[in-house]
């Protein structure tokens, strides 16, 4: 259960915004905020939960400050992606920012030569803030992605860490005394006694398990399960990257992941993107989401969610080769060919701000700053939440998906082998598919990446989290002893 003082920070979003909104204006003295004032910046953002808790809210304090206008386009994914790329490649110079995830486009962006170098406008002190501390105060999984290609220009701020965790109803685990899983068989075991049917008639009402479960958009999700099975998207031989979703381990992480979305997750699954995965947890159909951990907001809404306090996360359990925590982030960058760089700079710069973004930390948006993690005003969603978030930045991998120029081939790829993993269940067609299947990552290796170096087919700066973190998030909430 939530104490008092968690109830209170959870129910506060909408005074802190007030608060926020209204709070006097504390501008460094070296940067002349209102330069471009009367300017109007052009930004496309991919859809998430903070977009009208945090970027909204803040965006009318950025205009009262600054006096400019940001005209937010908020597009699904794979929308916002596309229109990225129609406009980058005609080089319209009508957009100003955009908001990406560099460990998913950084490459093919940074090659093509469409973001503008930052470097200068951070060394600039009429256009940085004194004491802005980049990169002292980030977190080493943020900077992991910050650039993806050696010897990469510094073209984008990389400002959430947004770790995929192992969204939990603690009321189910208690109510069922069902263990909360440290290993991946405890996992599978928690989701078949989780899968529960209420009214005898045949049908779960309750599913025990729920995350992506096809095609591309499985690559993110799936991550911590292939690297924790020992499996990666990409392996050197030789000096040469190939691809290395056909071995042994990574087919048994297929096998594994496949079969709690067969067994386990509700049909919906199959096709749902992870906000509709998230409204299903919020709704109490399933008992667990592996999904990022920003999606807390949305079952902890009392607007919008039936499971308001029995909700927490922890880290998805480690496997055979330990635990990897995916770590996605997101980055803000401007494109090369805006005609308002400085403005769009200056939104950057300010969004970034450690007083800005201790707001939206504030407000389970989980961000790069070190410092905001040790502030004595953050209170997170749940103990959980800020422990598993905090280790995940940490010791967390933050290349989450195949790292390549050709990356939207590559995870297709790699959502081939899933598919025919949660349709057949059988092993032989699954290693024939992902024989297939690497075979033409190869080529596109081949075809695509000459002269290309990657910063790494698995990063070799990524830490081993010792197995006795595993179990912290849990006891956080006070939940180590169930199943017992």
């Amino acid at each position: 259960m939530l104490n008092k003082k968690t109830t209170i920070a959870r129910t506060g979003l909408s005074l802190l915004i007030l608060l926020a909104l209204a709070a006097p204006v504390t501008l460094a003295a070296e940067i002349d905020w209102r330069k471009h004032e009367g300017t109007t910046l052009n930004a496309i953002f991919l859809t998430a939960a903070y977009i009208d808790a945090w970027f909204r809210p803040m965006a009318k304090r950025f205009q009262k400050e600054t006096g400019i206008r940001v005209k937010m386009v908020v597009l699904q994914a794979g929308q916002a992606r596309k229109k990225q790329d129609i406009m980058l490649g005609g080089k319209d110079d009508t957009l100003d920012v955009i908001h990406l995830q560099m460990d998913n486009r950084g490459g093919k962006l940074t090659v093509a030569g469409h973001l503008e170098d930052l470097q200068p406008y951070l060394d600039d002190p009429s256009k940085t803030p004194a004491g802005y501390n980049y990169p002292q105060d980030w977190l080493g999984g943020c900077l992991n992605t910050a650039k993806v290609i050696k010897g990469q220009p510094l073209n984008n701020i990389v400002w959430s860490a947004q770790a995929q965790l192992l969204h939990i109803r603690t009321d189910l685990f208690k109510k069922y005394n069902v263990k909360v899983p440290t290993n991946l068989q405890e996992l599978e075991a928690a989701a078949k006694k989780l899968t529960i049917d209420e009214d005898g008639d045949g049908k779960p009402e309750i599913y025990g398990f729920l995350s992506r479960g096809r095609d591309r958009l499985i690559t993110a999700s799936f991550a911590t399960y292939l690297w924790n099975h020992g499996g990666s998207w990409f392996k050197t031989v030789n000096g040469k990257k190939v691809s290395n979703v056909n071995s042994k381990e990574s087919v048994d992480a297929f096998m594994y992941y496949a079969n709690l979305i067969r067994k386990y997750a509700p049909p919906a699954a199959l096709n749902n993107r992870p906000p509709a995965n998230a409204a299903l947890f919020a709704a109490g159909k399933t008992a667990m989401l592996s999904e990022l951990n920003y999606w807390i907001a949305l079952s902890e809404d009392k607007r919008r969610s039936r499971v308001v306090g029995k909700t927490t996360t922890i880290l998805v359990p480690r496997g055979p080769a330990g635990s990897h925590p995916n770590l996605p982030t997101m980055s803000f960058a401007i494109p090369k060919y805006s005609r308002k760089k400085d403005a769009a700079w200056m939104y950057i710069v300010w969004m970034t701000q450690q007083h800005i973004m201790q707001l939206g930390q504030n407000n389970s948006v989980p961000v790069c700053r070190r410092s905001v993690w040790l502030d004595k005003s953050f209170t997170p969603p749940t103990p959980g939440w800020g422990e598993s978030a905090r280790l995940a930045a940490e010791y967390g991998i933050a290349i989450a998906k195949p790292q390549a120029i050709a990356i939207g081939q590559m995870r297709d790829a790699a959502g081939e082998v899933m598919n025919v993993a949660v349709r057949t269940g059988d092993r032989a067609a699954v290693q024939a598919e992902a024989d297939k299947q690497a075979a033409v990552m190869n080529a596109l290796i081949e075809k695509t990446e000459v002269g290309m170096n990657f910063r790494g087919v698995r990063p070799a700066d990524a830490k081993l989290m010792p197995e006795s973190e595993q179990i912290v998030p849990i006891k956080a909430d006070g939940l180590e002893r169930l199943g017992r």
